[in-house]
């Protein structure tokens, strides 16, 4: 064998807080250690927090404004200062918000007064510069996927020294803040359809438009305003072209398509819902079946299996070449849940138990801002120190079942993982 490293809820009886997984006890703040020998600045309970972004794209632009929307709202919140690799993009975004640049994200993370980070660069950035800014005794909210498919051995580590280091992480899995999901978790907790052994789900869009990502200057080059070391991070070193800097997604050193795109939306509530943790096996197919005109290495069409310990299959299946959904669905031997309208990170129009026996029950859903949600219940535990409801741990285990079908599908093997030495294995 091989090891590859690569009541809110409108229904009664339910505990949310034990359902999103949000208690924990505080702890209590320490020294950091690491590079950085960063002391952490001790925080009352209504002290403002500087922050501080990495990566202000698209998706990093979008919590920018977050952030300042709730500074608006009247939270206690500073943008302290801004780190990009895109000197003209980091400029704007700084001017934005009022707030300074860096010239690197290190330069940023050896600030004192950043108490919190945004990182939102690209996939292969996440964890290397996530474990520096724990390090530098900074909390962190990271964005999905936590880390790249390739980086297991790094993401767990990850994950040992949060936990060593008291640091609170929120990982941008936001459907996990949206409490509409607790009604589901209240119809399973109730036995409403038995021992649940299946789920199915789809994410269905037409178009490449999430890896054919804009080209913001077609004669870019390194230098002073474009930093291609930084950006390649611990990827293979390659010349530089413009559209492995700006259009990333669309490369297997950088990203990895749907499987951690546009995946982990879709089984992040499923595994918060059923309790699920480390997979036992993971099958993969797809690839590039439409998009195939330019230089694109990630697939468009992409369907895993994922096998739990708990005797329960998770089916998730996306085409980029159709936008019709289909009704996720949990099954169970004694019923069957269903969402209508669903958008994974925002929600779901309604919920509908059909049992095997008796009248199917349809129950309404929600669809809230959950990135705004996200931020509130990690900006909450920051101050009191308890457990967001996406932590580092939770996002490990999202993220070993993204690295074990990306394995799968690149290997053409069924990938197991193996509980009692933590590794992938083929």
């Amino acid at each position: 064998m091989n090891h590859l490293s690569s009541s809110a809820s409108g229904l009664p009886g339910i505990d949310r807080r034990q359902f999103i997984g949000t208690s924990a006890k505080a702890v209590a703040l320490g020294l950091t250690v690491g590079p950085f020998a960063a002391r952490s600045r001790v925080l009352g309970a209504n002290a403002r927090l500087g922050v501080g972004f990495i990566g202000v794209g698209g998706r990093g632009r979008n919590h920018l404004d977050t952030v300042i929307g709730m500074i608006n709202q009247g939270e206690n919140l500073q943008v302290v200062g801004i780190s990009d690799t895109y000197g003209p993009r980091m400029r704007a975004a700084a001017e934005h918000a009022k707030a300074k640049t860096y010239p690197t994200y290190r330069d940023l993370l050896a600030d004192p007064a950043i108490d919190i980070v945004c990182i939102a660069s690209p996939d292969r950035l996440h964890v290397p510069q996530a474990l520096d800014a724990i390090r530098a005794g900074k909390d962190v909210y990271c964005e999905k996927p936590m880390g790249h498919w390739s980086q297991f051995e790094l993401s767990k580590q990850f994950y040992q020294e949060t936990k060593r280091l008291e640091r609170v992480v929120q990982i941008g899995n936001q459907g996990n803040s949206n409490v509409a999901w607790a009604k589901v978790a209240e119809l399973i907790q109730k036995g409403a359809i038995g021992r649940p052994q299946l789920v199915q789900a789809g994410y269905y869009r037409y178009g490449d438009w999430g890896e054919r990502m804009p080209i913001s200057d077609p004669n870019a080059k390194p230098g002073p305003d474009l930093d291609w070391d930084e950006f390649l991070g611990d990827a293979p070193k390659v010349p530089f072209t413009v559209d492995r800097f700006f259009s990333w997604r669309k490369y297997l050193d950088y990203a990895g398509g749907p499987c951690t795109d546009l995946f982990p939306h879709v089984l992040t509530p499923f595994i918060s819902l059923l309790g699920l943790k480390f997979p036992s096996l993971v099958v993969a197919s797809g690839g590039i079946f439409k998009y195939d005109s330019y230089d694109r290495e990630v697939p468009d069409t992409f369907n895993m299996c994922v096998d739990y310990p708990q005797k329960l299959s998770v089916v998730l299946v996306c085409t980029l070449a159709n936008e019709f959904p289909t009704e996720p669905a949990i099954r169970g031997d004694e019923g069957t849940i269903t969402m209508q309208g669903p958008a994974f990170e925002g929600g779901f129009d309604s919920v509908t138990f059909i049992p095997r026996k008796g009248d199917r029950i349809v129950i309404p859903g929600s669809k809230p801002n959950t990135t705004l949600l996200h931020w509130r219940n990690f900006l909450h535990c920051v101050r009191t120190r308890e457990k967001p409801v996406s932590d580092v741990e939770f996002g490990y285990h999202v993220q070993i079942a993204m690295n074990m079908a990306m394995l799968a599908w690149l290997h053409q093997k069924t990938v197991k993982f193996d509980p009692a030495s933590e590794q992938i294995v083929t």
